[in-house]
């Protein structure tokens, strides 16, 4: 009922902020085998979505857009996959997209990151939330890293990450007479820097990982017996074969 409830208020959401054309298809399933349908199913990338004139109105009002900034963000942790997947491909990102031009404050800005590094932590075993996560925290970093050196002290603390691999790729990202990379190489080498973070299934979070060295053989192999050896043995003689 919980769930439904979330579902309805994602629905009314998105029906206030996205346009119409680009929120046809989120209709609340009502099954668990229609969730995973439904990610399955391809998204529109949330650079093509806009916000209405009804959105852009309402993020107009600091109270108010506030409070849908904090509901969209605050939706990639709860334990609802179908919502996370819904409120990452199709509202957080218009809504970041409005309010990323103006200036926001630093610790506005490390929430809105760490609560999809979040995301991710919870997530990030269903491959559909992942790929989309993932996108979304690329485009957080690469949009604000050079306005707010606070992000990057949010990317240090993940487990795990190489501190010279995260240094080319802020090299890369402030000096804009390097040539940039392809989009995709670019994402791939996020990827890899917030690996630490991505949630994984619940039977490997404890799976106690095994490092077996190269072990002696327990038993010994026969030697192979050469055919003439095989011939001449009291079982295999060739006078065998013609004895009744």
């Amino acid at each position: 009922m919980v769930r439904m409830l979330t579902r309805e208020a994602m629905d009314l959401i998105m029906a206030c902020c996205v346009s119409k054309k680009t929120a046809d298809h989120t209709a609340a399933p009502t099954a668990d085998g229609d969730d995973e349908e439904m990610m399955a199913t391809e998204v529109a990338p949330s650079s093509v979505l806009e916000l209405t004139d009804l959105g852009k109105c309402l993020m107009k009002h600091e109270d108010v857009c506030t409070a849908l900034l904090i509901t969209a963000f605050n939706s990639l942790t709860w334990k609802d996959t179908l919502s996370c997947q819904r409120a990452t491909t199709q509202l957080c990102g218009p809504l970041l997209k409005q309010v990323m031009s103006g200036t926001l404050l630093a610790d506005a800005v490390t929430w809105l990151f760490t609560s999809v590094l979040k995301g991710l932590q919870m997530h990030g075993q269903h491959d559909g939330c992942m790929a989309s996560l993932v996108h979304l925290a690329f485009q957080i970093y690469e949009a604000l890293r050079p306005r707010y050196l606070e992000i990057r002290a949010v990317m240090e603390q993940i487990p795990e990450i190489n501190k010279e691999s995260l240094d080319q790729f802020d090299c890369k990202l402030l000096n804009p007479s390097l040539q940039k990379a392809a989009d995709k190489r670019r994402k791939d080498h996020f990827k890899r820097l917030i690996a630490g973070c991505i949630g994984e299934h619940l039977g490997e979070q404890f799976r106690k990982e095994v490092h077996i060295k190269n072990l002696p053989w327990l038993f010994k192999k026969p030697k192979p017996m050469l055919e003439t050896e095989v011939l001449d043995s009291e079982e295999g003689g060739l006078a065998t074969i013609f004895e009744p």
